[in-house]
């Protein structure tokens, strides 16, 4: 099989994936993406695309990040709709966080007031308030934790946009085609091997989520990257009772434009097996009447699963492969692989085409998981 060669080779057609071949070559780079089956046929496609790093605050190692990253959405969207015409609903509906009991009002009211301090405009929303921002709510709530400046995005079709604007602009995507090893010279990748033939390349990035440690075995390096299985469903009423983004009781409830609500979701440790469980399916159906009594009724439109790729510290890991001079990897982003794609994709382009190397991404080495 004759092939071009290209700069640079992907392993993965996930939302990382295609978001660095698009950074790679609006900058001129000549790229080829190989996936397995299609574009965000895994964790990609199953997620449901919350873009509210402010909830998540409290989260040590991922703000800052998270918020660099949001960020870069509205010019990046609006580049997607000019270029490929695909609407990738990217709606600003605010989120609240309700808090059910005096424990988490006040861990809420405190995030609050550090996050306002900080120059963040959020708000403490008490009970009357967050009625009659969501009058549907579960009206035994002592009050929420309110961002206006949250937004949601459709997560396989902002996957699909990168891709095919990648596509326009240069990039090669080779469906259908799983990579399964890849050849070297000392310390440089020089070809990566598929079943329809090998791929020459100057350099490869590894982003294939949940399967990131079989690319490990390849490089010799541990890649601690484990499937986190998550299923979350669909539900539909009219008229659709909520328009804000409601997290609560470990779930949340997410409002799409076409007036389904997203219910979602659980974290399984589960292996590769992406089957859906009545435990599953059935917590899921009893957290939708305790956050909004007016969808107990609401029509299950469906279900699924999917496979994230979780780390031992829930935060990914984005940088050279250890020992190789032109493997870079870009996985485990667990339950942050839409908001971070843009920023990874950043890292990621700085790293091959220049070697430099942001200040974000010292936490996130890969090298952090190796025994000393």
């Amino acid at each position: 099989m004759s092939r071009t060669i290209p700069d640079v080779v992907i392993v993965g057609g996930g939302v990382i994936g295609c978001a660095i071949a698009h950074a790679l070559v609006a900058e001129g780079a000549s790229v080829t993406v190989l996936e397995r089956a299609h574009v965000g046929s895994e964790s990609s496609g199953a997620a449901a695309g919350i873009l509210a790093p402010r909830v998540h605050a409290t989260f040590e190692g991922m703000f800052d990040l998270a918020l660099a990253s949001h960020a870069k959405f509205p010019p990046l969207v609006d580049s997607l709709r000019a270029e490929t015409g695909i609407e990738v609903e990217y709606v600003r509906s605010g989120v609240l966080d309700l808090a059910h009991d005096e424990s988490r009002e006040v861990l809420l009211r405190d995030k609050v007031q550090w996050l306002r301090q900080a120059g963040h405009d959020v708000d403490w929303l008490g009970r009357d308030d967050v009625l009659r921002t969501e009058p549907t709510l579960d009206p035994s709530i002592r009050g929420a934790f309110y961002d206006a400046d949250a937004y949601h995005i459709h997560p396989l079709r902002f996957t699909q946009a990168l891709a095919q604007a990648a596509a326009r602009r240069g990039a090669r995507f080779e469906l259908g085609v799983e990579g399964v090893g890849l050849d070297h010279e000392g310390a440089r990748a020089t070809r990566l091997r598929t079943p329809t033939g090998d791929v020459p390349a100057g350099h490869i990035v590894l982003a294939p989520g949940a399967w990131a440690s079989v690319c490990g075995d390849w490089l010799g390096v541990p890649i601690a990257v484990f499937p986190a299985k998550g299923q979350i469903l669909t539900v539909s009423a009219v008229p659709t009772p909520i328009r804000t983004v409601i997290f609560g009781a470990d779930a949340y409830l997410l409002p799409r434009v076409d007036g389904t609500i997203v219910v979602g979701a659980t974290v399984e440790r589960a292996g590769f097996d992406k089957g859906l469980t009545a435990r599953a399916i059935g917590w899921l159906l009893t957290v939708i009447p305790s956050l909004c009594p007016a969808l107990a009724d609401a029509r299950i439109e469906r279900a699924w699963a999917g496979l994230r790729p979780g780390s031992p510290d829930d935060l990914p890991i984005i940088g050279p492969a250890p020992g190789w001079d032109n493997v870079t990897i870009a996985t485990g982003h667990f339950r942050n692989g839409i908001i971070l794609a843009p920023i990874t994709a950043s890292f990621v382009a700085d790293l091959v085409l220049r070697g430099q190397s942001n200040d974000l991404l010292q936490p996130l080495s890969p090298t952090r998981f190796m025994k000393s």
